[in-house]
């Protein structure tokens, strides 16, 4: 077993990070530290000094992430989904979009960016050499989400019939890509969740591209008809791939939508 190297360490740092560590702190805040030590100053200055030696990565104003005694410096590195809920903190989150895309599979592409759906804040924080988004959503919004854990730590993400909605509402490449997920998922979801979601999703367009697109597929579940009804009694037509400038189209009077391939 290597030895540990403290010579970089005050003792008083190594006694903050001997403390957390028992204590089972992920988190160190500068209320800890200020209890700890007895003086707002010093604590400041500790927590400053730790942040650059690389022993503590700041989350934000006053919270910071206990990098292991164990680890050498700049060879650790938190675990994206726990930065991201220890970085959101108490605000009803969840991990979205790109980020959820990739954890269940709809993509193999591993995103740049985690994505932290939230009902209150627009920010954007790099944690160690990760970047980190939080997105404001709608309250109606916040649904479907998963609570798992990873390394003690609770995180909450979108399941994957409300991550399939996201999809749909937020696609990633192509248009084509909602069409391919869409039947490559369709047995392997809770068909029922799944439309119930897109119900209660208040974006009608992504109600109608959903239901056309699960009825083509060959889908003929009951609650097609709840979904159909609520996309409403107007004749508003939408493009079936907005990312095709043509209203050119064959049209589908049922779900409403110009079928713009």
């Amino acid at each position: 077993m290597s030895k540990i190297n403290y010579s970089n360490l005050s003792k008083e740092e190594v006694y903050l990070i001997s403390r957390s560590e028992y204590d089972n702190q992920k988190v160190i805040t500068s209320e800890f530290v200020k209890r700890l030590f007895g003086s707002p100053k010093k604590a400041a200055n500790i927590l400053d000094i730790l942040t650059r030696k690389g022993r503590l990565i700041q989350l934000r104003r006053g919270k910071y992430l206990l990098v292991p005694i164990k680890a050498p410096n700049q060879r650790w590195t938190p675990n994206e989904f726990v930065a991201a809920a220890l970085w959101i903190g108490d605000i009803p989150y969840y991990i979205g979009y790109f980020t959820a895309y990739n954890y269940w599979g709809f993509t193999e592409q591993m995103p740049q960016t985690v994505f932290v759906l939230n009902t209150r804040k627009n920010d954007k924080k790099l944690i160690g050499n990760i970047q980190y988004e939080a997105l404001k959503i709608d309250e109606n919004k916040y649904f479907g989400v998963k609570r798992i854990k990873i390394e003690g730590q609770e995180v909450l993400i979108s399941d994957k019939e409300r991550t399939l909605v996201d999809f749909v509402y937020n696609p990633i490449g192509s248009f084509d890509n909602i069409s391919a997920v869409l039947k490559e998922n369709i047995n392997k979801i809770d068909l029922g969740k799944f439309i119930r979601y897109l119900i209660k999703f208040p974006v009608v367009s992504v109600r109608k591209r959903a239901g056309y697109l699960i009825e083509k597929i060959g889908c003929r579940d009951p609650l097609l008809i709840k979904l159909k009804k609520s996309i409403g009694n107007k004749n508003t037509y939408i493009v079936l791939n907005p990312a095709n400038k043509t209203r050119k189209g064959k049209i589908d009077k049922e779900w409403k939508i110009i079928v713009n391939r």
